[in-house]
């Protein structure tokens, strides 16, 4: 059942040139990726989607004309909303409900349907320019459609494309955003050089550099530190070109050719601080050495004295922290590539039958570039002594000639802007840049049959059944230096991954009573879809519901589902990375203190106990780890091969009503209640330990677990599980009233609300569960979205002939940033308001004028320290949640002819 309708009209209203911002402020979508969140995004930058419930956009099914369209991001079927033509739609349903039984896998939270306008005739078009009243933040908007029938209106052919430039929005451009708060990064342009091992602590034994490069002892981040804030986005720019094409031949009512056509280009590119450079970062490689010539002297002396009262301090060596402003400026560069073919034949058949049979075949490619550092070569350039006639790098003259490096330059990082440009070029490669190219393939072959089978009381019996065949197929190749971990980026392994589902599906409608006493509609509806799947094997979704209408005004109705989704290529097959997680064992009687420390734990519980070797330690003095058994301790993380399908139950039930005694107006109102089990997900490897050891015992945290002869943890894994469960509930209501007065006036007035109940997740079977209703989302802390309680979005037209004003609220309630928090912070509610102002030219609106401003009070975002976990990376806020832009105004014409 839907959720939310919107025309084409409703679309426009908004001035919105990519359609995720409409869709954004829709009360049952929750937060997307976006290009305000995806500034920190190694892949997948400018990346737009759509997340209903908060349960994620991976259990969100998006589909154009009732067909599935092709994943943007590699790995999932999740859908780049830049590939959607925004002036093509002529319809949006959100739909809930049963949607799994009726589309498929994906579809646990619900389905976006898009249908687009494929019977344009004439000329089309839409010029928009929009800019933020500080002068910045511009966009560019251009489409162009035409459209002809022929043959006595058998066939059709239509074209459409579409440009849009979105300049992105710079963090120092608000003040907000503009300085790192509470502190600056420690890692500065000019360096850091630390003389007692290591601390980076401010005072006399932690050097850096002031005006003119002058050696000065540090004085804390906020005076020496490095304001990351002023180079990083509050929203990434992103380039967008599209380009769309269909067309239908009728040859009689039996048979109807038709295709479809389309291709978008998106580029976007992030943009954050210079790389920041460590010692602990770089291969082998304890510190600057002291034979170093560009070392300053008052440096060397000052590590000498310390080295000569601390044994603990190598004297031989200088640990650093530099940021790199003089090597190369961070910034992810992305190219997306959308294509998507249609071919299909329908018509109508024997008596009151309808067949439609297709194949689409599409493709995303990924290609992304970063700049980057390659860890051996800086620590070779690092590594340099005096030369005859200069610093020359060690690896060229000492003793072994095999680790010679005839490119090497010894590279000078005492100071702001000191590396010179041959440097630069050595530990970059010559500017080689680190590369992820990924391809996404999905071919579908769909065909159904629908129609009546026999009369009712109520109508005719209606139908549908049809079969679906899907493959789908997803690569992630990441060039051979990150491959191998040569860069100062993570390593990273490829992935190549897919799986094949074969469906048949059938849909029964049952009009049971119409238009007697009592019941002027009563019909029971019902679906089942089975998916054999090459991964998972085969998998039942279905919905049974009904609807009951005493009277015409007035209908009851609900729909009980069932529904699946199975693992996507990422999950199952995305390539294990190895970690090193700093885990502590709880059979550790020094309780993970390392060498020397005091045995501080006596009872230990009788999992521990049990296991042989750990009771014969206990019994011979003391199950204990060195400092180098905890540091060794790894684990790998990634997709795993035997996950199962997630499965959901959903129950929906509501209200409509159209009361006769006031036409124009209709209301719905539903009540929704989904429960997912079997959510993939990873554990913790703390909490395997804990749970294995000190709870449950289950073998869903033991099996993660790896221990060596001698009883000690060598390994524990967080590969991808099912183990997770999510509950989301509450009320939908949609209102809607339409009066006309005089000739071509008329008032519209629409309003959307939800009000949710329950929001939850529980990470692991009889772990806690997360009450997150009233909680902000995060960045990176895995919690299901903003658990908004109320959000309401009212939109009210006002038509005057020809002039035509809009005004929207977009209401988000009261929300804290922790619950568990001893004292949260608070943010109270927050009402967004725009408007619209459109004159047509002429009568039969063939041209037109508008002006739009959104967020008129130029509403800031609730601010938050950058440490606090609901923060994106600079925007001190939660940016994926509100408006980082403030005031936008924008102006724009369309025409039709």
């Amino acid at each position: 059942m839907p959720v939310a309708v919107l025309s084409d009209q409703a679309i426009r209203d908004t001035g919105a040139g990519n359609i995720q911002d409409v869709l954004a402020d829709l009360p049952a979508v929750g937060q997307n990726i976006s290009r305000t969140s995806t500034n920190f995004s190694t892949t997948g930058t400018g990346t737009a989607t759509v997340n209903l419930r908060n349960l994620g956009s991976a259990r969100t099914l998006v589909l154009v004309n009732g067909r599935r369209f092709v994943g943007g991001i590699p790995g999932t079927s999740i859908v780049d909303l830049n590939s959607i033509p925004t002036d093509l739609i002529s319809r949006i349903e959100v739909v809930t409900g049963g949607a799994s039984a009726v589309y498929g896998s994906e579809a646990i939270a619900g389905v976006v349907n898009f249908t687009m306008n494929d019977k344009l005739e004439g000329i089309i078009g839409r010029l928009q320019g929009t800019i933020s009243d500080k002068g910045d933040a511009g966009r560019a908007y251009a489409s162009l459609g035409a459209g002809m029938s022929f043959a006595e209106g058998r066939g059709h052919i239509q074209a459409y494309g579409q440009y849009e430039k979105d300049d992105g929005l710079r963090s120092a451009n608000r003040t907000f955003s503009a300085k790192d708060i509470p502190n600056r990064s420690s890692f500065a342009q000019q360096g850091l050089f630390s003389t007692d091992g290591g601390s980076f602590s401010a005072g006399p034994d932690t050097f850096t550099f002031g005006p003119g490069n002058a050696l000065k002892n540090y004085q804390g981040a906020n005076i020496d530190g490095y304001n990351r804030a002023a180079d990083r986005y509050l929203a990434v720019p992103v380039e967008r070109y599209l380009a769309a094409g269909s067309g239908f031949y009728e040859f009689s009512d039996a048979l109807t050719v038709y295709a479809e056509g389309q291709y978008a280009k998106t580029k976007s590119r992030s943009r954050l601080e210079p790389l920041a450079v460590s010692y602990q970062d770089l291969p082998n490689f304890d510190g600057i050495p002291v034979t170093n010539p560009f070392v300053p002297a008052a440096v060397k002396a000052r590590l000498a004295a310390n080295a000569a009262l601390d044994e603990e301090i190598d004297p031989n060596v200088i640990p650093f922290r530099r940021r790199s402003n003089d090597i190369f400026n961070r910034s992810n560069i992305a190219d997306r590539d959308t294509w998507r073919l249609v071919g299909g034949v329908r018509g109508d058949f024997g008596k009151g039958f309808h067949y439609d049979v297709y194949y689409t075949h599409g493709q995303t490619k990924d290609i992304t570039s970063s700049g980057t550092i390659l860890g051996p070569q800086y620590a070779n350039a690092l590594n340099a002594v005096q030369g005859p006639n200069g610093p020359v790098c060690s690896i060229n003259v000492d003793a072994n000639p095999n680790n010679n490096d005839p490119k090497c330059v010894p590279i000078n990082i005492f100071g702001f802007n000191t590396v010179s440009s041959a440097a630069a070029a050595y530990v970059t490669n010559n500017g080689q840049r680190s590369t992820y190219d990924a391809r996404v393939k999905q071919d579908v072959v769909s065909g159904s049959v629908s129609g009546s089978l026999f009369e009712l009381p109520g109508g005719p019996l209606a139908f549908a059944v049809g079969a679906e065949y899907r493959h789908e197929s997803s690569t992630e190749d990441f060039d051979q230096a990150t491959n191998d971990g040569l860069t100062l980026g993570n390593q990273l392994s490829d992935t190549i991954g897919s799986f094949n589902v074969k469906e048949g599906f059938v849909e029964v409608v049952a009009p049971i009573l119409r238009e007697v006493p009592l019941a002027y509609y009563l019909g029971v509806e019902g679906a089942a879809r089975y998916a054999d799947y090459s991964t998972v094997g085969g998998v039942w979704s279905w919905k049974v519901g009904g609807e009951y209408a005493p009277i015409k005004d007035i209908r009851f109705r609900a729909v009980y589902s069932e529904a699946t989704r199975a693992p996507n290529i990422s999950e199952l097959f995305s390539a294990q990375s190895e970690t090193f997680p700093a885990v502590v064992d709880p059979c550790d009687q020094r309780e993970g203190n390392g060498d020397g420390a005091p045995l501080s734990k006596s009872n230990l519980s009788a999992a521990c106990k049990a296991i042989p070797a750990v009771a014969a330690a206990v019994a011979g003095g003391g199950f204990v780890y060195t400092t180098a058994q905890i540091q060794t301790i790894n684990g790998f993380t990634g997709g795993n091969l035997n996950l199962n399908e997630e499965t959901a139950k959903t129950l929906t039930a509501g209200v409509v009503l159209q009361p006769s005694f006031l036409p124009g107006f209709s209301l719905t109102a539903d009540y929704y209640d989904i429960k997912v089990k079997n959510a993939i997900g990873i554990i913790g490897q703390q909490t395997s330990l804990d749970e294995c050891l000190e709870g449950s015992g289950a073998a869903l945290f033991c099996n993660n677990i790896v221990r060596d002869n001698r009883g000690k943890v060598v390994t524990v894994n967080a590969l991808n599980l099912n183990t997770g469960s999510f509950r989301v509930a509450g009320i939908d209501v949609q209102a809607r009233y339409r009066y006309g007065f005089g000739e071509g006036n008329s008032i519209d007035i629409t309003a959307l609300w939800n009000h949710r109940l329950k929001q939850e997740q529980t990470s692991f079977p009889g772990g806690p569960t997360q009450d997150e209703l009233g909680q902000l989302d995060c960045y990176s802390c895995g919690r299901l979205g903003t658990g908004f309680k109320d959000r309401v979005n009212v939109s009210t037209t006002l038509t005057f002939g020809q002039f035509s004003i809009n005004y929207r609220a977009n209401y988000l309630g009261p929300v804290v940033d922790n619950l568990a928090a001893t004292a949260p912070i608070r943010v109270g509610a927050y009402t967004y308001h725009d408007v619209q102002v459109r004159f047509d030219l002429d009568a039969a609106r063939h041209f037109a004028f508008y002006i739009g401003m959104d967020n008129i009070g130029d509403k800031k975002p609730p601010l938050f320290g950058d440490t606090n976990q609901v923060t994106f990376p600079g925007t001190r806020t939660s940016a994926n949640t509100y408006d980082v832009y403030g005031r936008m105004l924008y102006a724009g014409a369309t025409f039709k002819f």
